[in-house]
């Protein structure tokens, strides 16, 4: 945990119990969480600063995971991020570039992908320089 750079997370989930576990999940390997309830929440956040990696659900209350992360890649705040999407349904088509990841998640599995995520946004960033 303390040998990785630190990386920052923006995780949207509308379902208070899972955001906090998920939270508390990706906290206690060292990331550094934000946590919002909405697309709208985590489009405005994205506006405001650059994060690692986005956990988004991608059915949320308002607006969906796939609209927040089109209008952020469109606005482009999405910069060196890399995108997962967590779902339960089986035929969702992902916006370029977004890794689906589909209930229920194996929590290993998740925390494997969210590592190689975050591995790749850091070598993204360092070849921008």
């Amino acid at each position: 945990m303390g040998s990785k750079p630190a990386a920052s997370i923006l995780l949207v989930e509308d379902n208070e119990d899972i955001r906090e576990g998920l939270s508390i999940l990706l906290e206690s390997e060292g990331y550094d969480i934000t946590a919002v309830g909405s697309a709208e929440e985590g489009l405005a956040l994205l506006k405001a600063r650059g994060f690692h990696v986005v956990v988004t659900d991608y059915m949320l209350t308002g607006e969906s995971g796939g609209w927040m992360v089109e209008q952020a890649s469109q606005a482009g705040c999405l910069n060196h991020a890399r995108v997962l999407m967590i779902t339960a349904h089986p035929r969702v088509v992902p916006p370029q570039g977004v890794r689906i990841l589909h209930k229920p998640l194996d929590i290993d599995f998740f925390l494997r992908v969210v590592e190689e995520e975050r591995a790749a946004s850091l070598q993204r960033e360092a070849k921008a320089g």
